[in-house]
């Protein structure tokens, strides 16, 4: 009786739905973090500089592992979502691909470079070099979160 309810489950299901699936799962493996890092940097500011840089080597495995590889996810997925649909002409299409671009573009340049001071700092003790380099990091964060809450709220609205 299940089998046959699941079966008719899945035989509605269409491939747009499955790569929408896709779509929003990648988005949440590849940034659900980011909106954690002001609150994960702060704390780990607190503790003696000596311990700080294991942190900074997850953040910076994090985003190489599986940040950027998940964004091509996002890319493909949207690209898929968008032809399917013919949504191309959207203007909250073409937003969103453009603030993807440059979302990644920070990710990868101003974060990475960031975390990667900070880990060269933490590992030299250099306090005074530490804080300063993470107030820099921490306005790049909350710029990219903004951009990033944007891109969802474009997404779901549609407007």
């Amino acid at each position: 009786m299940y089998g046959r309810a699941v079966l008719g489950l899945l035989c509605t299901v269409r491939f747009h739905d499955v790569v929408l699936w896709v779509h929003v799962t990648a988005v949440v493996v590849a940034f659900g973090a980011l909106f954690g890092y002001p609150l994960f940097l702060s704390v780990n500011a607190r503790a003696p500089i000596s311990e700080r840089a294991n942190f900074h080597r997850l953040q910076i495995a994090f985003s190489k592992r599986i940040t950027g590889p998940v964004i091509v996810v996002i890319l493909a997925a949207g690209i898929y979502l968008a032809s399917d649909a013919h949504l191309w002409s959207r203007g909250w299409v073409g937003a969103g691909l453009a603030l993807l671009i440059v979302i990644a573009g920070l990710g990868a340049t101003v974060l990475r470079k960031g975390e990667e001071r900070l880990l060269a700092l933490a590992d030299a003790g250099d306090e005074g070099g530490y804080d300063l380099a993470l107030r820099g990091l921490m306005r790049w964060t909350g710029l990219t979160i903004v951009l990033l809450l944007v891109t969802l709220f474009l997404m779901a609205v549609k407007p």
